[in-house]
């Protein structure tokens, strides 16, 4: 049916989203806000109130469910957001909040593991059973999917790939964790390679970020470019550690340093290549997401396909 969508809701850190998206991909409708406050009680208003609106909008299409992303502790099963610390969730039950609201079931899933549905409906995962999907952005994170589904471990935190240790003894982590991916390939960590690699600290008016760097490494800047260098091998050898156990058939890359692919792609590929087991066929394919910045949005209206 034309006028039949699915009710996305993005739920972020800094902003949340609200979509309407036709089971094949088709965006009826966005709109992005900004939080205004951190509280339970605050975070459902605007949350409710940006619901209303979009469907308000949009009378005319019939919604055959909803989903949301949620940006820390998940419960799928009982649809319960379990925690997100910082703004000051604990155990609320949004699933069954947002049903007798707005009457259609409604489904939650942790944001990274959402995104991996989205890639598999939507992205660069269609068609592919066994494939890591990892987020490098602020932070690493990721997600699985195996033998045609969503796996989620045996306590629901399957495919943390920012957690696995790729320097011995390096730079601790909040949770004194030393050396993990994260550490050395998010954000932060990109730009402490820059700096190592004798980079310039002086920053532009935006910070010094990715954005920056990647613009000085097409520049032919050399500390930039040995900083993406870095990316790639960091990168590549937890994509090798995993591979080696799960014998992928692709790895998919989404967040905002996944824009600079290009510049960290040959280290990668080539630490990919010389960390894993020599097999009869070609190491996993590494392809970027081309979902851009809606991922998570798609990756919520996965959520009620994949139900």
């Amino acid at each position: 049916m034309k006028n039949r969508a699915i009710l996305a809701v993005d739920i972020g850190g800094s902003k949340y989203m609200t979509g309407l998206i036709r089971p094949d991909g088709t965006i009826i409708a966005q709109e992005r806000r900004t939080w205004t406050a951190y509280t339970q009680p605050l975070i459902r208003a605007q949350l409710m109130q940006a619901i209303s609106d979009m469907l308000l909008a949009h009378s005319d299409v019939e919604i055959a469910g909803g989903g949301a992303t949620i940006p820390g502790l998940a419960d799928p099963e009982s649809g319960i957001w379990r925690s997100t610390e910082f703004m000051g969730i604990k155990d609320y039950a949004i699933a069954t909040d947002f049903e007798r609201e707005f009457s259609i079931p409604f489904f939650i899933e942790n944001d990274g593991r959402a995104c991996v549905l989205a890639e598999r409906y939507f992205g660069a995962g269609q068609g592919c059973d066994n494939f890591l999907y990892i987020t490098v952005s602020n932070g690493v994170g990721g997600g699985l999917f195996l033998n045609g589904r969503l796996h989620a471990g045996a306590f629901g935190n399957a495919g943390e790939i920012g957690q696995v240790v790729v320097v011995e003894s390096g730079r601790l982590s909040d949770d004194g964790t030393a050396g993990t991916l994260e550490m050395y390939a998010a954000t932060a960590g990109l730009v402490q390679n820059y700096i190592e690699a004798g980079g310039d600290r002086s920053e532009p008016d935006a910070g010094l970020n990715g954005e920056h760097i990647a613009a000085l490494a097409r520049a032919g800047y050399a500390p930039a470019t040995e900083a993406f260098r870095l990316e790639g091998y960091y990168l590549g050898k937890a994509i090798a550690a995993v591979h080696n156990v799960l014998d992928l058939e692709k790895v998919i890359l989404g967040g905002g340093l996944s824009l600079a692919f290009d510049l960290f792609k040959p280290s990668l590929v080539e630490t990919v290549r010389t960390q894993t087991y020599k097999r009869t066929y070609e190491s996993p394919e590494i392809a970027v997401t081309p979902l851009g910045y809606t991922g998570a949005l798609f990756g919520a209206a996965a959520l009620v396909l994949n139900r």
